[in-house]
């Protein structure tokens, strides 16, 4: 696997994961402590949102060593991208304050990352940090994979609402509808109305290098209510 490959590969099962696992201290201890989760990849180094009681934010506090396990969820079940899992090692630090809009505050949490390893079917490859750092993978196909996941889960009633606006289709016929795939250029849409099965393309006025111009261009295109 050529360096290059390794890191994007890398970004993208951390972009796009199954389960995750924080180990801290020299001990490495799994650390079961649901006062956290992921809220963020900046350049390689997940964040995490914590809240002040929490063993991550104690840990963070003190410059403890970490590192976060990564099982990977590219592609569907069955394929060979789903046999790949990162390991992340680095120091934990503190990096400001996370939302407190519900009543809990929160800290932000960063592994500053300073080793990477892929493993494919438990085989290691090391990865070169700074190209794994590199600005330009921040839209890697882990990234794109997620971002029409959480579209399907999360905005099926705005999609419906999308695909009889920019198509034609009476909204009462329409039952289904998803996006099949997401990138940099545009999207690939599908709909399921009472004629059938339908999949179009909808192309990007430009293409687009950032989450922000992504996100951008999918309500543009599709839908105001799409995050």
């Amino acid at each position: 696997m050529i360096p290059t490959e390794a890191a994007l590969i890398a970004r993208s099962v951390l972009s796009c994961p199954e389960r995750l696992t924080l180990r801290v201290g020299e001990q490495r201890e799994a650390l079961e402590d649901e006062a956290y989760d992921v809220t963020s990849d900046v350049h390689g180094s997940p964040v995490f949102s914590a809240s002040e009681g929490s063993a991550l934010l104690a840990a963070a506090r003190r410059g403890a060593g970490g590192v976060l396990e990564v099982t990977s969820g590219l592609g569907d079940p069955a394929c060979g991208d789903r046999r790949l899992d990162l390991f992340l090692q680095g120091r934990l630090a503190r990096r400001g304050a996370g939302c407190s809009c519900c009543g809990d505050p929160r800290s932000l949490v960063a592994l500053e990352v300073s080793r990477v390893t892929l493993f494919r079917d438990d085989r290691p490859v090391p990865v070169d940090v700074a190209r794994y750092r590199d600005r330009e993978l921040v839209l890697n196909p882990g990234y794109l994979q997620r971002t029409a996941e959480h579209a399907n889960e999360a905005h099926e009633q705005e999609l419906r609402a999308a695909m009889a606006s920019t198509f034609g289709v009476p909204l009462q016929s329409l039952l289904a509808a998803s996006l099949l795939r997401v990138d940099a250029s545009g999207v690939d849409v599908s709909w399921l109305d009472t004629a059938g099965g339908h999949t179009e393309r909808l192309d990007f006025l430009r293409t687009v290098s950032s989450p922000q111009e992504l996100g951008t261009a999918l309500r543009s295109h599709l839908h105001a209510g799409i995050c």
